[in-house]
């Protein structure tokens, strides 16, 4: 049996490798995503221990809300009178105090700031030449003074050169520096495409931090001294609300947060991975049923040459089994290309990554072989049960069909499987938090596309008869035996449509939420925001300096103005988001209803909330609210209570009592107003007089702040989808694949219709439509099944500020459309070769 299954298995070439495509398209995403992480991972890691093999023991204040490890937030500042304290501690063999902060510079041929792809700008004190030290001089000398040294990539892509005149934007006015050199960090010219600028330390101290003050202080140990003892004779010399951890734990915590965003990355990749793996099942399941079909007659020989079920049932497994193997062998390989190709996607948007090799761990090549058979061993489990089910006698009859199961039954089945799947995908969605809810929402659309199949035959008969209604119409008799063909076979068409419906409902879906999102945006702007102007970083996440807001302040026309900061801090044992503005402007701007209170009381010492976590929280007005900051708890008075507010979430804050807590010193956001009487160019020109000195500050008005955040939503949307265009592409191969199936299965059928006059352009013109048709009730279905998603994540994330729901109907006619354009594609290949037949050859096929 073993040998009789290799050589129908070889005697069948192009048919193993038809079937191996879905294998290795879904293989190859998996590896390249693990390759790529174990990539990234491995060369942070090796980045930050050399950074940090020569710190012993770093010293830096707790963050309380974080507990002791590094936070989301930067530690408040070490006072600078420690460091003395620190030298004098015995195994010290030198200390130094680290400034570290948000500075960019503006590139003096282009005027404008560097675009690092979402990169920080970092700025620093150097320390180059001490025994801490992990940078080392490129080009030029160290700086003194009003000059700085930037890394060797940055200033390479920059295109400058020693000697120039450089403004550097950091938390007060602009200001000029002489660049006096270029430097490298442990070998590297660039860190992940982050901007670092190093000034001497009295200068960093004044620019990016204050005088005689410290973001931490290294320490480096005499030999012999272990980091352990060096941390706890150390920790005996400081103030409460300092600490002292080991180098290897600075690496780590490091290294974890690198790992922390590579990881969601990953899995980013990953469940678009599965998802290609999953209509990949079905092309397999698909493939194997069709063969075991026009494999009867054969079966049945080897039935009546002695094979028994069983043995026929683990040839058909068997046969899934090498099919799996190819495919995850060829999708191995071409999964390290693939993350070479991420690789180098992710260096074009600007961010550098350490040099070093790709990373193959055994379990990368474990996972790439346990997903390409397993999936091809359970996608091929129901017909190779089919398959043992051939009685010997039916290798005497030409006619034998494999029994069907009641559609009856099958309609039960989807219906239930499409309920529970339902359940859980809402409840997923609307009830379960973390990672926890991702898998819920995961298994609820996995049994919901499954139901879906399950049901697709009972559909199928109708929507192909409604679809292809115009085609006789149009097409004549080729139009009607292509819609034919396509409703013959309700079961396959469907099996063959759902694999796209996977791909098409995902784009629908995503298609839906980010037209809800875009519609949200513009509602939320237009009702419940009260600003005329909105000022922003022109990179992502980045700050910038608060004296924009504060020049902005009784400038002609300008009636209110605020910056916006936000941090984190827990309240009730949670950890929340509390936002800061300028007590008098924040609420107008933010267009808040005034519930209980008073909301123009915000100041230092109070806090104001929405009302429905007041009442969630159990507080009242004018009681003490506990707060849990980074430097430690406190109580502030609970001063009023506002409708609740997508923009500006559950708690609101002063900047001068956030300015007390936290060590964030950049606005995020300046909001602006306009006076009644004022004229919006005008105003406009006034900030632009402002903000002519920032280049790294973008100044919108409503419409074009309106724009802007449809432009982010289509920008991810377009990531999205092109990473769904691999699970539609390995749809378009599973038409491929059935068509070209179904070629052979109606070779003598063919012959036939060549015989009594249909021409080669009408036999090619069949098959395409036939394949249009299936292609069509697959986008239907899955457009159908996309819509129910995206209102199911629209209603999931309402608390996240998309209160609105929109249908792109242009976005889903397109889908449809691009759904028939893929059969057309798909049918190429199978159409070329039924026309190509012998026609005598293929009436004499039995």
């Amino acid at each position: 049996m073993l040998r009789t299954t290799l050589k129908i298995l070889l005697a069948r070439k192009l048919r193993l490798v038809l079937s191996a495509l879905a294998v290795v398209a879904g293989v190859s995403f998996v590896t390249g995503t693990l390759v790529l992480t174990d990539t990234l991972n491995h060369t942070f890691d090796t980045l930050f221990a050399n950074v940090t093999k020569n710190i012993s023991v770093s010293v830096r204040t707790i963050n309380a809300v974080d507990g002791d490890s590094a936070g989301n937030s930067p530690n408040r500042p070490v006072p600078g009178s420690l460091l003395e304290v620190i030298k004098g501690v015995p195994g010290v063999r030198a200390a130094i105090g680290d400034v570290d902060g948000t500075a960019v510079f503006v590139n003096p041929r282009t005027g404008k700031v560097r675009d690092t792809g979402g990169a920080p700008g970092i700025g620093t004190s150097w320390d180059g030449g001490t025994p801490l030290s992990a940078v080392d001089i490129a080009s030029g000398r160290e700086p003194h003074g009003q000059e700085i040294v930037v890394d060797k990539g940055s200033a390479d892509k920059a295109g400058l050169v020693i000697g120039d005149q450089v403004t550097v934007l950091t938390k007060g006015t602009p200001a000029v520096y002489t660049l006096v050199g270029t430097f490298r960090v442990s070998g590297q010219d660039s860190v992940g495409g982050a901007t670092v600028i190093a000034f001497d330390t009295p200068t960093a101290q004044r620019v990016l931090l204050a005088p005689d003050e410290f973001t931490s202080i290294r320490v480096a140990a005499v030999a012999g001294l272990s980091q352990t003892e060096l941390r706890d004779r150390i920790a005996r010399v400081l103030p409460a609300g300092v600490e002292a951890i080991t180098g290897k734990q600075l690496a780590d915590e490091n290294a974890n947060a690198v790992q922390k965003a590579v990881g969601g990355f990953s899995t980013f990749l990953l469940v678009f991975a599965g998802i290609s793996v999953f209509v990949g099942a079905f092309i397999i399941f698909n493939t194997f049923t069709m063969l075991v079909a026009q494999r009867v007659r054969e079966l049945a020989l080897l039935r009546a040459l002695g094979a028994n079920r069983r043995q026929v049932r683990l040839s058909v497994q068997f046969e899934a089994g090498v099919v799996g193997f190819v495919g995850a062998t060829a999708g191995l390989l071409l999964g390290a290309v693939l993350a070479l190709l991420l690789r180098v996607a992710i260096a074009a948007f600007g961010v550098s990554l350490p040099s070093g090799g790709l990373v193959f761990r055994p379990r990368t090549v474990i996972v790439a072989y346990a997903v390409g058979i397993v999936v091809t061993a359970v996608a091929a489990f129901i017909p190779a049960r089919k398959a043992a089910s051939v009685p010997p006698v039916a290798a005497m009859r030409e006619t034998f069909v494999l029994p069907t199961r009641s559609l009856r039954i099958r309609g039960m089945a989807g219906c239930a499987l499409s309920g529970i799947g339902a359940l859980l995908l809402v409840y997923g969605l609307t009830a379960v938090t973390g990672k926890s809810g991702a898998a819920v929402v995961g298994i609820g659309a996995g049994l919901c596309f499954l139901g879906i199949a399950t049901l697709s035959p009972l559909l199928a008969r109708p929507i192909t008869r409604f679809i292809g209604a115009p085609l006789p119409l149009v097409f004549g008799a080729t139009g009607r035996l292509g819609r034919e063909n396509a409703m013959r076979n309700p079961r396959r068409s469907a099996s063959t449509a759902s694999a796209l419906m996977i791909g098409l409902a995902l784009v629908s879906a995503f298609s839906v939420l980010g037209a809800s999102i875009k519609y949200s945006v513009k509602e939320t702007v237009s009702n419940s925001l009260g600003a005329d102007f909105y000022l922003a970083g022109s990179g992502f996440g980045q700050g910038f300096s608060p004296e924009i807001a504060r020049s902005l302040r009784g400038r002609p026309g300008i009636d209110l103005v605020t910056g916006l900061r936000s941090d984190i801090a827990e309240i009730k044992g949670k950890k929340t988001t509390l936002l800061a503005g300028d007590p008098v402007a924040l609420p107008q701007l933010l267009a808040l209803h005034q519930v209980n209170g008073d909301l123009a009381k915000l100041g230092n010492g109070t806090i104001i909330m929405d009302s429905d976590t007041v009442t969630a929280d159990g507080f009242a007005v004018g009681q003490q609210v506990p707060v849990l900051f980074p430097d430690g708890p406190t109580t502030l008075t609970l001063a009023g209570t506002y409708k609740k507010s997508q923009v500006a979430g559950k708690y609101l804050v002063s900047l001068s009592e956030f300015s007390r807590h936290y060590n964030s010193d950049l606005d995020m956001f300046v909001m602006v107003r306009i006076a009644s009487d004022a004229k919006i160019d005008q105003v406009r020109n006034e900030i632009s007089s402002v903000t002519r000195s920032y280049p790294n500050v973008q100044v919108r008005d409503q419409s074009e702040f309106v724009r802007q955040q449809e432009k982010q939503v289509d920008q991810l949307l377009g990531f999205v989808y092109v990473l769904l265009a691999l699970a539609v592409v390995i749809a378009l191969f599973g038409i491929v694949n059935t068509l070209a199936l179904s070629v052979i299965e109606r070779t003598r059928e063919i012959g036939l219709l060549r015989a009594v006059g249909m021409s080669r352009r009408q036999l090619r013109r069949m098959v395409r439509l036939e394949a249009v048709v299936i292609a069509v009730f697959g986008a239907v279905l899955g457009v159908a099944v996309g819509s129910f998603f995206g209102w199911a994540l629209t209603l999931a994330l309402k608390d996240q500020g998309i209160n609105a729901f929109a249908y792109p109907l242009g976005t889903i006619v397109t889908v449809v459309i691009i759904g028939g354009l893929l059969g057309v594609l798909a049918a190429i290949f199978p159409a070329r070769r039924a026309a190509k037949m012998d026609i005598l050859r293929a009436i004499a096929t039995t």
